[in-house]
């Protein structure tokens, strides 16, 4: 008999078509700016309607020996070249072309060092992410 929840454990995250495992406690962060649409035929109600989406996807990853996921995201926050992220769960996924926007180190004395990351939607020319124009209308 399977859970009738979902773990956040098989979880996917993969960068660039590599899936990266080692990562802790990621979050997607997933919202629409508003404009207000109300007029006199609403009744008296304010109408708002979503227009630009926003996203962040957040993430703790171990600087651990042998594994390449640090000092890679490091190397594309320091570069600022676009990646595609995807991000899946056995009740959907998400693919965008991100940016590294932020690669925060931590070094606590009793803890692993690790690095908070956030990757945010970019511009991209070559990419595969869905917030890439097809170049079709």
């Amino acid at each position: 008999m399977s859970a009738e929840v979902k773990l956040g454990l098989d979880a996917v995250l993969t960068i660039d078509g590599a899936e990266i495992k080692n990562v802790k406690d990621l979050t997607v962060n997933l919202e629409k700016a508003e404009a207000d649409a109300s007029t006199r035929a609403n009744n008296g109600w304010r109408a708002t309607v979503g227009t630009l989406k926003d996203a962040s996807i957040e993430f703790t990853v171990l600087n651990k020996n042998a594994d390449t996921s640090f000092g890679m995201l490091q190397g594309l926050w320091s570069s600022g070249t676009p990646c595609d992220v995807g991000i899946s769960d056995a009740g959907g996924s998400l693919t965008l072309t991100c940016e590294v926007m932020n690669f925060n180190v931590n070094q606590n004395l009793e803890e692993v060092v690790s690095a908070d990351v956030t990757l945010k939607p970019t511009q991209s020319s070559s990419g595969s992410g869905m917030n890439v124009g097809s170049g079709t209308p």
